[in-house]
């Protein structure tokens, strides 16, 4: 499932290409043919992002996309019309666009390709969202009640700043939970953006024990674990990829570390960087959980 810095980067993509211009919205596969119907030859003013959520506002209206497991959205357009190719689940690559041009000077779209449930269009270029989980027009209260369910967001913290206001929230959240780290991080009411790849990491560079109870946690512990994620989400936004295990990090050169970009994301069974344990893996609330049992108890 695409993680909290990749619906960032979607909304700044979406706010550079689309927001401001008029726009065209259509429901190929028609499961949104309703809400592209509200949204159609208006113009968006402002995207954005809370945790793996994205919300775009046209007016009193508010396109809200959550990915899921397997949603994505594509680009195309011409060479004023740049950007990542793809942002969500990994998509295949698309080809390069022959640009032609309608009567009002815009650019033609391909025809859509698979499942779209939606296309928005404006004159040098289309985005098509294929596969989804929810895609809905909210009025304000209804987006008022959605952003009100969800956690704070690292990546909503002023650009180089840590918000007490933010972390305090976390810790607050955190300390009414009986059930483990591993568990709370994952729930989006308590921190909103962190997944599965993220929960992992992070809790093994704090070397903390994925199955203590979150409200067990020391202040120093929850604030150190706040700072860790804004830092490795900030660092996803940049980048465009998680790479938790750094080319400065010395375990970055361990002969069992070439080509790796997590410390224990996948590595079940294979030795530790740091302390040589054997990595664990096990399902918890239906999700793999990874980490480290030398390191982290």
């Amino acid at each position: 499932m695409p993680e909290g810095h990749t619906l960032h980067r979607l909304a700044r993509q979406l706010d550079r290409l689309f927001v401001g211009h008029p726009w065209r919205v259509s429901s190929p596969q028609g499961r949104f043919a309703a809400g592209a119907a509200r949204l159609d030859g208006r113009t968006p003013e402002r995207a954005e992002a809370w945790g793996k959520h994205l919300f775009v506002h046209v007016g009193a209206d508010i396109w809200q996309v959550h990915l899921g497991l397997y949603g994505a959205f594509s680009f195309r357009g011409d060479e004023e019309f740049s950007g990542a190719a793809t942002l969500g689940a990994p998509r295949t690559a698309a080809e390069p666009v022959e640009a032609h041009y309608d009567d009002a000077g815009w650019i033609v779209p391909a025809a859509p390709a698979g499942a779209v449930r939606a296309r928005i269009h404006v004159r040098h270029g289309w985005a098509d969202l294929r596969g989804p989980a929810t895609c809905a027009v909210l009025d304000v209260p209804d987006y008022e009640r959605v952003i009100t369910r969800l956690g704070p967001d690292p990546l909503r913290q002023p650009a180089e700043v840590l918000s007490e206001q933010a972390a305090g929230d976390f810790a607050a959240r955190l300390a009414r939970r009986r059930i483990p780290i591993a568990a709370a991080l994952m729930d989006q009411s308590v921190i909103a953006g962190v997944g599965n790849i993220y929960r992992a990491e992070s809790l093994f560079l704090e070397q903390m024990d994925p199955q203590t109870p979150a409200q067990r946690l020391s202040q120093e512990a929850v604030a150190s674990l706040w700072h860790r994620l804004t830092a490795q989400l900030r660092q996803g936004v940049a980048e465009g990829v998680i790479r938790t295990l750094r080319p400065e990090d010395a375990a970055a050169s361990h002969d069992g570390a070439a080509g790796r970009r997590h410390w224990v994301y996948q590595h079940q069974g294979t030795s530790c960087l740091r302390c040589g344990e054997t990595l664990a893996a096990q399902e918890l609330q239906g999700r793999r959980l990874y980490w480290c049992p030398g390191c982290q108890r």
